[in-house]
């Protein structure tokens, strides 16, 4: 006796909708909206009168007297500041380079890898502290965490088309 059962097939669903709890197309919004504030940001430090080593000194001599952790505050007063022009010039060029990764969509997961280290640094050397009600900083490390896992390129970025030559690369 021959007894065959038939299956039937499965509906076929859209594999970006299944593959992610939500669709990539919703990290689009936060991506552009992340690589603007550091695009503003940026334009406002290369546009200044004054060089933004000058304003960055002011405000890290401030740090002393914020609730910044002693590690950190170590970490400013003995490496950044007496090397100040250095690290000026590294915080606008993450800014640059996180900006304008996120708003084309290149290489997203590097960008927001800079802009969550970048983030990270604000919010320590304000003092602040993850679970702050007024630390806008730790939003934008979690929305760029966000961005990193979601692989938000993906969308409307030019890592939907590196993605598709290199599938396997973790860069996009």
């Amino acid at each position: 006796m021959n007894s065959s059962v038939t299956v039937p097939q499965s509906e076929i669903r859209n594999p970006q909708f299944t593959e992610n709890f939500v669709p990539r197309l919703l990290l689009v919004i936060p991506r552009i909206y992340v690589g603007v504030i550091l695009f503003i940001s940026d334009l406002g430090k290369l546009t200044r009168d004054n060089p933004f080593a000058i304003e960055m000194l002011r405000f890290l001599r401030g740090v002393t007297t914020r609730r910044a952790s002693a590690p950190y505050l170590h970490f400013v007063q003995q490496v950044v500041i007496p090397h100040s022009s250095l690290f000026s010039y590294l915080i606008m060029t993450g800014e640059m380079f996180a900006a304008v990764s996120l708003l084309t969509g290149t290489l997203t997961r590097v960008g927001s890898t800079i802009a969550m280290f970048l983030f990270l640094n604000y919010m320590l050397a304000e003092g602040r502290i993850f679970w702050s009600p007024d630390s806008e900083d730790a939003a934008l490390i979690f929305i760029t965490i966000l961005l990193f896992f979601g692989r938000a390129g993906r969308v409307w970025g030019v890592d939907s088309y590196l993605a598709k030559r290199w599938p396997k690369s973790p860069l996009w």
